[in-house]
């Protein structure tokens, strides 16, 4: 294996890597914004509820990119 090679190689490694860590985040990201729905419906009066709910949904949003 040439040294190109190789350093391809570490490449796709490091790529694959990124790509897990990126959806291990999103994955939190979505339980946040899930467990947030949960208790501003739950506890929130109508005000901040609402601007509660708008946040979950961009973290959401946010998530899925």
């Amino acid at each position: 294996m040439s040294q190109e090679d190789g350093e391809k190689a570490e490449l796709r490694h490091k790529l694959g890597n990124a790509q897990q860590e990126k959806a291990a985040l999103q994955h939190l990201l979505d339980q946040a914004a899930e467990q947030l729905v949960e208790i501003v419906e739950a506890d929130c009066e109508d005000e901040a509820k609402d601007e509660a709910l708008a946040t979950a949904a961009k973290l959401k949003r946010a998530a899925s990119l």
